[in-house]
């Protein structure tokens, strides 16, 4: 990986609203952002290929694919609405905040909405692989541990907090980087960070269980 992209990466978890903003003067931008969603793209494509060999079945899925192979496709779909999603939630959110003349291009956006994806995601990310990965080495039973997660289990109570911790990463850094790109206030920036959070975790639900 590049040293700037490295940089970018480490300094967005401590100073996001800087780096947001020094990372909209880069020419490089897209291409590192690119980069950084494909870290999370990569790691959730091998959390679901552990699914596949740990025996896991999703929650009941919005695609009519049955349960006992619906990791085989799954696996298929992360990647792409991953990407997808993260195009569509920066494409609306532009739309929304260009409504009254602010600076800031859609580029800038995508960039910072790709930073904030790969970083808000670690909150589950890592659970989901080392729990998954440790399914696939039948380390632990990936079945009961999916059972735990939905039963009143201190599990569920830990998985619970990390999803809180992933709305409010997704949030916060989505408001961060609206605000650097468009310098609009915070109020408007919160505003659209809910609508593209919601945009893009609507549209990868659809596909990911």
């Amino acid at each position: 990986m590049e040293k700037s992209f490295i940089s970018y990466y480490r300094k967005s978890f401590s100073a996001p609203q800087s780096t947001f903003g020094r990372l909209a003067e880069d020419p490089a931008k897209l291409r590192m952002s690119f980069m950084a969603v494909l870290i999370t793209a990569i790691l959730y494509t091998f959390v679901y290929i552990f699914l596949i060999f740990g025996g896991g079945q999703p929650f009941k899925p919005w695609l009519d694919i049955p349960l006992e192979s619906y990791y085989r496709y799954n696996v298929f779909f992360c990647a792409p609405s991953m990407f997808l999603g993260w195009v569509l939630s920066a494409a609306v959110v532009h739309l929304f905040a260009r409504t009254e003349k602010t600076p800031g291009s859609f580029e800038s956006l995508l960039a910072s909405f790709g930073f904030g994806i790969s970083l808000a995601s670690w909150t589950t990310g890592l659970h989901d692989f080392i729990t998954s990965f440790l399914g696939a080495m039948q380390v632990i039973s990936q079945r009961d541990y999916e059972l735990a997660l939905n039963t009143a289990t201190i599990w569920r109570t830990l998985l619970w907090i990390q999803m809180l911790a992933y709305l409010f990463a997704f949030v916060y850094l989505f408001s961060v980087g609206i605000k650097a790109v468009y310098e609009c206030s915070w109020g408007k920036s919160v505003l659209l960070g809910c609508l593209g959070f919601l945009l893009y975790q609507g549209f990868f639900l659809i596909f990911n269980r």
